[in-house]
């Protein structure tokens, strides 16, 4: 299998919003529309991982203020996908761009009841800062989740 990471273009949008809503609740979910708008904030940046050609997840990242801040606000593998690596490579090549871009802190939200999520993150370094109460429109909670800069190892080789 070849796998690549690479950034995503307009052509790659209908295939983000399906695996995103794949992944996903219909209530959590983003439809086109939040999608779309969480990937043109001038300091986002989507990247996608691809299997042989297939798109097999992406995720997208926010960089706030002076950029010493960042969101994770969405990362997504397609079932057949998981497990097999392609989350973490993300993850890692969206850390190396915070990095050498100056970000200090690089924070998520996680639904508390997707306990998958919640230990890939723990696994990846991110420490619980507090619980959102009815953070989702389903009135779900969700724990706020950070990593700080200082906490990383050091640049990927992915």
């Amino acid at each position: 299998m070849k796998r690549h990471i690479r950034s995503a273009i307009t052509a790659d949008f209908a295939t983000l919003v399906a695996i995103d809503q794949s992944c996903f609740e219909e209530d959590i979910a983003y439809d086109a529309n939040e999608l779309r708008y969480f990937m043109s904030l001038p300091n986002a940046t989507t990247l996608i991982a691809e299997v042989d050609g297939i798109i097999a997840g992406f995720l997208v990242v926010n960089m706030h203020g002076a950029r010493s801040r960042a969101t994770l606000v969405t990362l997504d593998v397609r079932d057949i996908y998981r497990n097999a690596g392609i989350g973490s490579e993300l993850l890692a090549r969206s850390e190396d761009l915070l990095a050498k871009g100056g970000t200090k802190r690089y924070a998520l939200q996680v639904d508390r009841v997707n306990s998958v999520a919640f230990k890939f993150y723990i696994r990846h370094g991110f420490c619980v800062v507090r619980t959102l109460r009815n953070y989702y429109p389903n009135g779900a909670d969700a724990y706020l989740m950070e990593k700080r800069v200082a906490d990383w190892t050091g640049l990927s080789d992915v």
